[in-house]
């Protein structure tokens, strides 16, 4: 399925505000209510949109620490390193990459010592051959 502008204008109001009502979001986007209703049911079935999520505050983010973990793996065994870092709750996502790096992972936690605890645990990891991090300082803008 291709997406048209109307699409792409109810993603993005959905990416600002996931919990808004269809009513809501035809008002917002002026638009009919079968038109935003009819279009979520077309992009649902089509598996563009595939769940709704929780957005996270600022508050709650600058509470935390954020650091992005860049992985050397072996190659056979990046599969099951990535199924180890999936159970792990301090992962929030997982990228390949291309590069010298072959994955990188987005961690939170809630203080520098469960940062190192985490660290250490994916350093750990069987086939995980090198780690580097770095901690996010600020966020200067984030349209996810």
């Amino acid at each position: 399925m291709e997406t048209t502008r109307t699409d792409q204008r109810i993603i993005a109001a959905l990416k600002r505000d996931a919990r808004k009502s269809i009513s809501e979001l035809a008002r917002d986007l002026d638009l009919s209510r079968t038109t935003v209703q009819k279009r979520l049911v077309q992009l649902e079935q089509a598996k563009i949109i595939t769940g709704y999520s929780v957005k996270l505050s600022d508050g709650y983010k600058a509470s935390t620490l954020q650091a992005y973990v860049n992985l050397v793996a072996e190659p056979r065994l990046s599969a099951g390193v990535a199924r180890v870092l999936e159970r792990m709750p301090e992962v929030e996502a997982l990228y390949t990459v291309s590069g010298k790096i072959d994955l990188v992972a987005i961690v939170r936690v809630n203080t520098p010592v469960e940062l190192d605890t985490c660290l250490d645990a994916i350093g750990s990891i069987e086939g995980v051959r090198d780690t580097d991090s770095a901690i996010v300082l600020s966020t200067k803008f984030d349209r996810r």
